[in-house]
């Protein structure tokens, strides 16, 4: 780690953002898949962009927030949800003192922002819309002072989850701060010149939860009133000593040992509410259960074939958890062997001068003919959030081909740059996540969300709600399966 300059209890963040900056720069360029990548050409010249501009920022540094969103900027800029800055973990954080206006907003659906939560003394009352601020509309505002620092600005998942953020001012020294706002209230305009006082922390997440809520219940499962089978799946992490291994092996288990719990249910409502990703092996498994073997690898995903960037660090950072699945009893013998496969084919093209390794063998896994495909006695439904990304994404793909029937929520997206890793910054006041795959060829587009064919219009939290417009899809399939049984 790089000693900072400066007195010990105030660090040169200046020194720091360039020292940080520089050292992201240098990562990418290193271990990124995009480097190398002959259908993203202007890919470096973004990572040189965005480097000079850090530095540039560094001039003007002086506090700890300029640090932070100064980087935060600099990983948006990529519009990838795999390549990230946060937090690191060798120092202890300084906190980014807050101040807001007594209420904040929520992107809805529908793109508008109204007032979600608020107290007495902003004058504000609930569902007031967000008109503009200072001049600038407040679709403009918002992409300005949030997307700029949170990237994918342009997917309805990223608004709804991060617009919460925009009336929170933490110091970010590269954006303004809104003054006077005009808001619809009812069906009047009201002009409010913003009261900027201080919010604890704990007092700030409360609102913040306010304006984007999502469920993540236990991994479990459990039978509705109409003998449907409803399977909990908010995690899908590949740590295999991590909480979700130790909830996902003993419930694959279960339903390994009762397939008549999956046979005869009258309908099967996989929930992914929640889910990140993680680990792609667990929706396979639980596809496998469903569907069958056969019909899983039959299903033709659509990728010509996946490229790994063979740099050092990638390569140890996969052996890393190849050592971890051999350790464990969690682990699927599939994706060691996998595993094994792709570290080999990695190390060889590294000692060949290659700068990344095709896996061919997983395109032609996946590009079998869909022929295999069963046709259920039961309808499967599929439940997203706009927080379903990754492997929660890859899930998604796999059971839409074998027929699975969409329900919630648009979902989040990504690129086609995948499997991420670690590493923290010089400083250790940050810390990167970074990609280490492109697929070519994939037939969900980079950056492309999954839209459900039943939009659930309320609260994806209110799980009682759910339940019952989830019951009624089920009632409504069932009549017109059995409206096709008796017209034959």
């Amino acid at each position: 780690m790089l000693t900072l300059t400066g007195a010990a209890d105030a660090p040169d963040w200046a020194s720091a953002l360039r020292q940080d900056a520089q050292a992201f720069h240098d990562d990418i360029a290193t271990n990124h898949p995009g480097m190398v990548d002959t259908a993203n050409p202007r890919f470096a010249s973004k990572n040189d962009r965005q480097l000079a501009l850090a530095v540039q920022r560094a001039r003007r540094t002086r506090e700890y927030a300029g640090y932070w969103f100064a980087l935060r900027a600099y990983a948006a800029a990529f519009d990838d949800g795999h390549l990230e800055f946060g937090a690191g973990r060798d120092q202890v954080q300084p906190q980014l003192p807050t101040r807001w206006p007594g209420f904040l907003t929520a992107i809805d659906d529908d793109g508008r922002q109204r007032v979600a939560t608020h107290v007495d003394w902003s004058r504000l009352p609930i569902g007031a819309e967000l008109i503009e601020c200072d001049g600038r509309s407040a679709d403009a505002l918002a992409k300005t002072n949030v997307g700029a620092f949170s990237g994918r600005w342009f997917l309805r998942a990223v608004r709804m989850e991060e617009g919460g953020r925009l009336f929170l001012d933490q110091g970010n020294p590269w954006v303004t701060r809104p003054s006077i706002c005009t808001f619809l209230v009812e069906t009047r305009r009201r002009s409010v010149k913003l009261d900027w006082r201080i919010i604890d922390p704990a007092e700030r997440d409360r609102h913040l939860a306010r304006t984007f809520s999502r469920a993540a219940e236990p991994i479990g499962m459990r039978t509705l009133p109409d003998n449907s089978l409803w399977i909990t799946l908010s995690d899908f992490k590949g740590d295999p000593e991590g909480p979700a291994a130790k909830a996902l092996v003993p419930l694959i288990a279960r339903l390994t040992a009762s397939p008549e719990s999956l046979r005869n249910a009258r309908a099967i409502v996989l929930d992914l509410r929640g889910n990140h990703g993680g680990s792609s092996d667990w929706s396979r498994q639980i596809a496998r259960l469903i569907w069958g073997k056969p019909a899983v690898d039959a299903v033709n995903l659509g990728s010509d074939a996946v490229e790994w960037r063979a740099s050092s660090s990638n390569i140890a950072t996969l052996k890393q958890f190849a050592a971890s699945l051999d350790a464990s009893s969690n682990s699927s013998p599939e994706v060691r062997g996998w595993l094994g496969e792709t570290i080999a084919g990695m190390e060889l093209a590294r000692m060949s001068g290659k700068p990344v390794w095709a896996n061919v063998s997983a395109a032609k896994r996946n590009s079998v003919s869909d022929r295999s495909i069963p046709t259920l006695g039961r309808p499967v439904l599929m439940i997203t959030d706009p927080g379903c990304g990754s492997a929660c994404l890859d899930a998604a793909d796999l059971w839409l081909a074998l027929g699975a029937i969409h329900v919630g929520q648009q979902t989040s997206a990504d690129t086609v740059y995948m499997d991420a890793r670690k590493d923290t910054l010089p400083s250790g006041f940050g810390r990167v996540v970074l990609p280490m795959k492109v697929y070519r060829g994939r037939k969900r587009g980079s950056n492309v969300p999954l839209t459900p064919s039943y939009v659930f219009r309320g609260s994806l939290a209110d799980t009682q709600s759910l339940e019952r417009w989830v019951s009624e899809i089920i009632n409504r399939l069932s009549s017109t399966r059995s409206a096709n049984m008796l017209s034959r």
